[in-house]
């Protein structure tokens, strides 16, 4: 895979939309007494600048990638508490965008993958803090979503001439774990087959090329585990081994 390279919009990004600042502004300032409605009726206003207005990539990428980590450095309390808001919909389609990008074109620019890094986070925390994960089901087991998770494991694990940047693998194990977690706090019976999109190409990285050269490779005084090992050798048997669904 070809490092992502330093362009004119990778070195001189536009700022976020003044209205998405401003309202990053206000969750910074108070992120514990924003309630639901206020914070909702700020997600709504998130979802309409970035759907809405006929932003640059590079202001639109700047203007999400600026709201995204102001949640996941503030992470206010109320929003686990609108798990459904169409926000999380919208944040999760970047990130599909962006790995079928990644496979079309075996490369992301550095703004893209910083894009990546936090909006993976973001539904990674949501998850984990979550109280019940079928809240989420309806935007999270969507069918292009898994698919394009999917795609991305089959294409790294057919072994590319160049080396994965490790940060985007890191957020493959990122979002592999999110389905582990959820696989493992969904009752039974609501399993069904909503994640077997990602079951065939979890079984392809642990029977590819890749996976036994990392596994050969392994050193027993290493510091610590490289992210292929801990994408290959951690969370894909993680995910088999929580997988209660079809085939199961």
């Amino acid at each position: 895979m070809e490092k992502p390279s330093r362009t004119n919009r990778d070195r001189d990004p536009s700022p976020p939309s003044l209205l998405i600042a401003a309202h990053c502004s206000t969750i910074r300032r108070k992120p514990d007494r924003l309630d639901t409605k206020e914070l909702s009726a700020i997600l709504d206003d998130l979802v309409r600048e970035l759907n809405s207005s006929p932003l640059r990539i590079t202001t639109y990428l700047n203007s999400l990638n600026e709201s995204v980590k102001t949640l996941n450095a503030t992470f206010p309390p109320a929003l686990l508490k609108i798990p459904s808001h169409y926000f999380f919909t919208l944040v999760r389609n970047r990130i599909r965008h962006l790995l079928e990008q990644l496979c079309a074109t075996n490369r992301l620019s550095d703004q893209e993958i910083y894009v990546l890094r936090n909006c993976a986070i973001l539904l990674h925390d949501l998850v984990e803090r979550v109280d019940d994960v079928s809240k989420i089901l309806h935007w999270v087991s969507d069918a292009t979503f898994l698919e394009s998770l999917g795609n991305t494991l089959n294409y790294m694990s057919k072994g590319l001439k160049n080396s994965p940047n490790r940060n985007i693998i890191k957020q493959l194990t990122r979002l592999l774990s999110l389905f582990c977690d959820i696989q493992e706090r969904l009752p039974l019976p609501l399993h069904q087959t909503l994640f077997e999109r990602l079951l065939q190409p979890t079984i392809n990285s642990l029977i590819s090329p890749q996976y036994v050269k990392l596994f050969q490779n392994l050193k027993h005084d290493a510091p610590r585990f490289t992210e292929e090992q801990k994408l290959y050798l951690i969370r894909c048997p993680h995910f088999l081994t929580s997988y209660n669904g079809k085939h199961a």
